[in-house]
């Protein structure tokens, strides 16, 4: 039995159209191969990877025929058919088209007759034998040359894109999770984010604003039939907020949250997860704002600012301590954590490090130090993720994480100065707390232990993985990410290895190589670096090797095997965007 899937639009889409003077070349070399299928062939279907797009108009072919497409085809399927329909389809984050010259020279097209938003999709019904040339194409001109699949089938149209940078809900939020119940206390709840990002919302047919692809954070509420769910963020920028609900369905709003503000109200909200996305309305770099979650309104019950404040007697005691003093670490027990978002305390006005977390307003510990020869470390030890803020005795703030490693929190003062440090041992989520150990050395962190900073490719890559095989097209594969990290190459991977990365790769491959080297480089507006972890165990590690300040690295005859990559900024300042290019041609160049 056929599935008849085809809809008016689409049965029109396909009618063949008088020829024109086409400079589409049916007889050209396709530029990602071709491939022959008999009438009932498994799988099904059958998918092929390759870039949507070119520079000639479609029109060259049919004055009707909308987009973009290369002169050679993308690819001809030699078909024996049998008792079935055929059915072409292309899936990709940009508006795509088909363009077909069937067996009998007749030219066909398409916009968006799949029946999945802007993809393109054309049903043969009884179709010929014979060869037929497949161009994919872009509706725009800006959008050639992406990522996209082609699906052959003989049952339905398909949609599915491994090569998607859509949102996705089902990625870990950048900012955490909160669960709440009908009623909670604590209202409204505030989490500070960046928000922006590189991916333009409206491309995917959901809201606008630019955003990243993961969700900045996660809601998951059990519901509620007395209140109404209030969503909204507030910045000094024009933002705006997107939320898919349990449901899937999406929630957009730019102003109403006064301002320039956004927010969303749901009314009678579902149990389940809803997928937050914080984004600029225009392009730009990432800008901090604040998310409220509320039942009471848009920006909740909002409290005094919070505050740091250092003049409030410490929570466990102080002491002073000279230059030298024994036993070191001098270790202090105390409770982290607290209700004062730091960031919102300290904000920008931060010397060193990035401010995180949650901690008390008054200090936890004040240190009266006469500084020496030595320098002063200060770090934490917890049973979970620990931050660390101090106030220097110049007044300047000083914040960390997870730089005592095992997410314990560590600063240390080169050629310190003596005064006082108040310190706030805090926790990096909201509802964490417990007691601690601040330890206060001038040996190491923790006292007794140098630091370590391994690169740690056990770890699950930033950006995800992918297996590829000698041979494999879309030649280069690309993959988007965020440069740098807070780890020292040299330190962490390999003593001839350059750059600040992060202790989790950024990307994993694993390969099967064939006939041709590899090649791995990245491209970014700032100088990146480039580790890279092989099959045998051995550190790969180049600055500028691709040129323009781009790094590289060649490997001749190379290994099968897993092969983790960094992408790391050669310097401090925090993460870069960049493009990581995995090819069998040679270095990438945009």
């Amino acid at each position: 039995m056929k599935l008849q899937l085809m809809t008016g639009a689409a049965l029109a889409a396909i009618v063949a159209i008088a020829p024109a003077q086409a400079v589409q070349d049916p007889s050209a070399a396709p530029a990602y191969g071709s491939g022959a299928l008999s009438s009932g062939f498994t799988p099904d279907p059958v998918s092929i990877g390759l870039r949507a797009g070119g520079a000639m108009p479609a029109s060259d072919a049919s004055e009707w025929c909308p987009g973009y497409v290369s002169y050679q085809p993308s690819y001809n399927l030699d078909y024996d058919a049998g008792g079935y329909d055929l059915y072409l389809s292309a899936a990709a984050d940009v508006d795509t088209v088909l363009l077909v010259n069937a067996p009998d020279g007749s030219w066909h097209c398409d916009d968006d007759g799949s029946g999945f938003g802007l993809n393109a999709g054309m049903m043969f019904e009884d179709p010929q034998s014979g060869v037929y040339n497949i161009w994919v194409g872009t509706y725009g001109s800006g959008g050639g040359y992406s990522p996209a699949m082609l699906h052959i089938s003989e049952l339905a149209f398909d949609d599915s894109n491994p090569y998607s940078q859509a949102p996705s809900a089902n990625m870990a939020p950048q900012y955490g999770t909160i669960s709440l119940n009908e009623g909670f206390a604590d209202d409204p709840r505030t989490i500070a984010v960046e928000a922006g990002g590189e991916l333009e919302l409206g491309n995917y047919g959901v809201c606008w604003g630019n955003v990243d692809r993961a969700p900045d954070l996660w809601v998951d509420y059990a519901g509620s039939e007395t209140f109404d769910l209030y969503i909204s963020m507030e910045a000094d920028n024009d933002t705006t907020l997107a939320i898919q609900g349990p449901d899937g369905d999406w929630h957009c709003d730019d102003d109403s949250a006064e301002n320039l503000n956004p927010g969303v109200q749901i009314s009678d909200p579902l149990p389940g997860r809803y997928a937050v996305w914080t984004a600029r309305y225009s392009s730009g770099a990432y800008v901090p704002a604040t998310v409220y979650v509320s039942e009471l309104g848009f920006l909740g019950n909002i409290d005094e600012p919070a505050v740091l404040d250092f003049s409030l007697p410490s929570q466990s005691g102080s002491a002073a301590l000279q230059a030298g003093f024994v036993p070191d670490p001098y270790d202090v027990p105390v409770m982290a954590g607290g209700g004062v978002d730091v960031y919102e305390a300290v904000g920008d006005g931060v010397e060193t490090g990035y401010c995180r977390g949650w901690a008390d307003s008054a200090p936890d510990f004040d240190l009266d130090y006469q500084a020496g020869d030595f320098d002063l470390y200060l770090s934490a030890s917890y049973d979970g993720d620990a931050t660390l803020v101090v106030n220097a005795p110049d007044g300047s703030w000083h914040c960390d994480d997870d730089s005592a490693g095992e997410l314990n929190p560590g600063l240390r003062f080169d050629n310190p100065q003596s005064g006082r440090y108040d310190v706030w041992v805090g926790t990096y989520g909201e509802y964490d707390g417990g007691p601690a150990t601040l330890h206060v050395s001038e040996l190491a962190f923790g006292g007794g232990f140098e630091p370590a900073y391994p690169l740690d490719f056990t770890l699950p890559a930033n950006y995800g993985g992918v297996d590829l095989t000698g041979g494999f097209v879309p030649d280069p594969y690309l993959v988007e990410l965020m440069a740098g990290g807070d780890l020292e190459a040299e330190v962490a991977a390999d003593s001839s290895c350059r750059g600040f990365v992060t202790e989790a790769p950024d990307f994993e491959l694993t390969f099967e190589p064939g006939a041709l080297d590899l090649y791995i480089s990245a491209v970014s507006d700032r100088d990146t670096t480039i580790v890279i972890n092989g099959p045998d165990g051995s550190w790969y590690c180049n600055d500028d090797g691709a040129g323009n300040f781009n790094p590289g690295v060649h490997f001749a005859e190379p290994r099968a095997g897993v092969y983790d990559i960094w992408v790391g900024t050669y310097s401090e300042g925090g993460p870069a965007d960049a493009v990581l290019a995995i090819s069998e041609l040679g270095f990438y160049e945009e």
